[in-house]
């Protein structure tokens, strides 16, 4: 006897949704894309959403939330929730073009140095291992002795350039077991260049992990962009969350109990980046789904 039509629907609906959600990265890569549709769609429409002026500051300082300021003010009269809609804007900006700058970078050495092997991947690596035992933090301070103040432009080169290395490694040793494969071996037999191999044939391969990789790095952009903010050294001239925590302590927030000019951006730049996080397991477990799938077939 066949399965009954209607016994069967609640089993294939129930098998689209598992294959939805693997689709997606599972539940938790589903929960982190929600929460960073959100974070974009208040830094693209933070002119419609921010209740003032973002460059406001007739407003009466250090006021508590209210119901004419949700958030209060800071000791500059400006209205905090404005500044923190508009601050969405140049971490979202600043950390995912940063992040794309270093993936690049981390994804083109990590290539050249896992395929061509040789002294040119010897270099290459070596060179990685210098960058890695440098503390990033130590670089920024003295980024900041020298330099007086950065555009954006400056923090993502930055940001960038400082970046790569941890994704440049991974990438190597997924190409170290991509070129041991044997589609590898009859491109080479056909006639197909080293370059041809490298970005026709693995790289496509390669970009579940660095789609994992590329999440972690724009959560180490947006955590470095804050940093470099805090610190005094990015744009004065640009509203971001860094910079409202950097304010926030140099007029001594805290002593007046001021929280809800702390509060706000350290829980924004906080929930970016975890669902940055989740995004990245997500792509991930979506990963290990292939892998797992191809093993069995």
């Amino acid at each position: 006897m066949g399965v009954p039509l209607e016994a069967g629907r609640p089993v294939r609906s129930r098998d689209a949704g598992a294959a939805r959600r693997v689709r997606f990265g599972g539940t938790a890569g589903m929960v982190g894309a929600a929460i960073l549709l959100c974070f974009i769609l208040i830094a693209v429409f933070a002119p419609v959403l921010s209740p003032y002026s973002p460059h406001a500051s007739n407003f009466t300082p250090w006021q508590p939330p209210s119901a004419a300021h949700l958030l209060g003010t800071d000791d500059y009269g400006q209205d905090v929730l404005t500044q923190v809609l508009w601050g969405a804007r140049t971490s979202i900006v600043v950390g995912v073009a940063a992040g794309l700058l270093a993936s690049s970078l981390g994804v083109l050495v990590g290539l050249v140095a896992g395929y061509t092997g040789g002294w040119i991947g010897e270099v290459l690596m070596r060179l990685v291992d210098l960058l890695q035992v440098i503390p990033t933090i130590v670089l920024l301070i003295i980024i900041a002795a020298f330099v007086p103040s950065l555009g954006l432009g400056g923090e993502i080169l930055i940001i960038g350039f400082l970046s790569w290395v941890w994704m440049a490694r991974s990438i190597r040793s997924q190409v170290l077991s991509e070129s041991a494969r044997g589609y590898v071996e009859a491109s080479r037999v056909i006639g197909m260049s080293n370059a041809e191999i490298m970005f026709r044939e693995i790289l496509p391969n390669l970009l579940p992990v660095i789609l994992a990789n590329l999440v972690l790095v724009v959560t180490g952009a947006i955590l470095a962009e804050a940093s470099l903010d805090f610190l005094g050294i990015g744009s004065p001239n640009v509203i971001s969350w860094g910079t409202m925590l950097s304010l926030a302590f140099s007029t001594n927030a805290i002593l007046y109990n001021a929280w809800w000019w702390i509060a706000p951006p350290g829980f924004c730049i906080a929930t970016l980046c975890f669902a940055f996080i989740l995004i990245g397991n997500g792509v991930l477990a979506m990963y290990a789904q292939r892998r797992g799938s191809m093993a069995q077939h």
